[in-house]
């Protein structure tokens, strides 16, 4: 494939995943209030893997067509764009965030636990599966904690028919296949256009792809600051990321008895560890000021320049 032609395809990737993650999430909640789930649980699981399908996708197709290194690099780009552009944009666009701290607490905490043991294991940068395995089992231990320690649920609605469960099937198969189709196309792309201007696959997903498929994420949580649920935006993206990191990762790497990375995966995955504190300090009064939003902002851009240089 052309690489410019190679370029337009990932854009038109990232365009076609905002529409089928919507489509998803929206399936997916209507799904978490037939059956009355916590709304963290709901979150968790349903909503979470909505956000972050094409994460999935392209980590489970990256693995199939022994690219391991696009998939990989989105997960984790995504991770630090999610852990400060996210609270940056919402903070902004909501001129200040109020954070739940019990909840705000509950969700780092367990990120920078589950950034550790993905650190540790790509420290050699070899993934073994029982590792893989064993990342998928620490977010079954997440949802159960947060099932124990919220007992929020979301409202069941009465009188769901056969007929709009049968909807709800058709809207979230039409969302999953979709995603999948332009996962495998956007992991072609990306090695076709690194491959055209000899460019370096993970860095290339480590920003561009990263950036394209955390639209949903972002928009979700803008949305959720300027309705005013501060907390929410921001626990969507340690949310999200602690499933991107454990199941996105976990899952697909899990498929082969062992797999290799290489490139900036092992120093990104360090970063996003002092993203994540420096996260944790400048909100440790509960607030995320516009200034403080500036510099998640900031320290977006220097992550952007190390790997530039």
């Amino acid at each position: 494939m052309d690489p410019w032609l190679a370029l337009v395809v990932m854009v038109g990737c990232f365009i076609g995943f905002h529409f089928l993650s919507e489509l998803l999430v929206d399936a997916t909640v209507a799904v978490a209030r037939k059956y009355g789930l916590s709304e963290s649980v709901a979150g968790a699981t349903l909503a979470a893997i909505g956000t972050s399908a094409p994460e999935f996708g392209s980590s489970l197709s990256s693995i199939m067509l022994e690219h391991p290194n696009v998939g990989v690099g989105t997960v984790l780009g995504s991770a630090v764009y999610n852990i400060t552009v996210i609270p940056g944009l919402a903070a902004l666009a909501a001129g200040g965030l109020t954070l739940e701290r019990a909840v705000y607490l509950r969700d780092v905490l367990f990120y920078l636990l589950a950034l550790v043991a993905v650190l540790v294991c790509l420290w050699d940068r070899v993934i073994l599966r029982v590792e893989a395995l064993a990342w998928v089992i620490l977010y079954g231990l997440y949802v159960l904690l947060m099932k124990r320690t919220d007992g929020n649920t979301l409202e069941a609605e009465g009188g769901t028919d056969e007929i709009q469960l049968r909807n709800l099937v058709v809207r979230i198969s039409v969302a999953v296949v979709g995603i999948a189709v332009l996962s495998d196309l956007m992991v072609r792309a990306t090695v076709d256009f690194c491959w055209g201007f000899s460019l370096s696959e993970s860095k290339v997903s480590l920003l561009l792809n990263a950036a394209g498929t955390s639209v949903p994420d972002t928009l979700a949580s803008v949305h959720a600051a300027r309705r005013g649920f501060g907390s929410l935006a921001v626990s969507n993206a340690v949310g999200s990321n602690t499933f991107d990191l454990l199941v996105c990762l976990g899952v697909p790497l899990s498929l082969v008895p062992q797999i290799s990375v290489h490139g900036e995966l092992g120093p990104t995955a360090l970063a996003l560890v002092g993203c994540v504190v420096f996260l944790y300090l400048i909100t440790a009064d509960g607030k995320l000021r516009s200034v403080e939003a500036l510099a998640l902002l900031g320290a977006y851009a220097a992550f952007v320049a190390c790997l530039l240089v």
